[in-house]
């Protein structure tokens, strides 16, 4: 994977659009994701997104259903979800929807990744920072 690609990566701001929004950054612990979780009484979360296979760009529509997939997927496995938006400090991303998935297994979001051909996702243990996990 290119090392641009993950410097952007690491580089994001990962909004979440709770009750309380708050942002998580790699690296960086995040209080307002531990209450989150403690809310709703989890230990683990994952901050994923079915948009831009592989970081390629691909229509709003495109983008949008394979979204709506994913989400759907999530919830039959009653995984409850908040929106959020990926939004890059540096290069010319746009903003990316994003799904907050609360008490996931770490398994089961690097297969979603996979799934949906993302070269990477964010993972959170209560306590402890975000981290960049690579799935390419």
């Amino acid at each position: 994977m290119d090392e641009a690609i993950i410097q952007a990566y690491r580089a994001t701001d990962y909004q979440v659009h709770a009750a309380k929004p708050f942002t998580l950054r790699i690296g960086e612990f995040c209080a307002a994701c531990d209450a989150l979780m403690d809310a709703y009484k989890v230990a683990t979360a994952a901050y994923l997104t079915a948009w831009n296979p592989f970081s390629q760009p691909l229509t709003d529509l495109e983008n949008a259903r394979a979204q709506e997939v994913l989400g759907a997927k999530l919830a039959a496995e009653s995984i409850v979800v908040l929106s959020g938006e990926g939004v890059g400090r540096i290069g010319h991303w746009p903003p990316e929807p994003s799904l907050f998935a609360l008490g996931i297994s770490r398994d089961k979001a690097v297969s979603l990744a996979q799934k949906y051909q993302q070269n990477a996702f964010v993972w959170i243990e209560r306590g402890k920072v975000a981290e960049l996990v690579l799935c390419a």
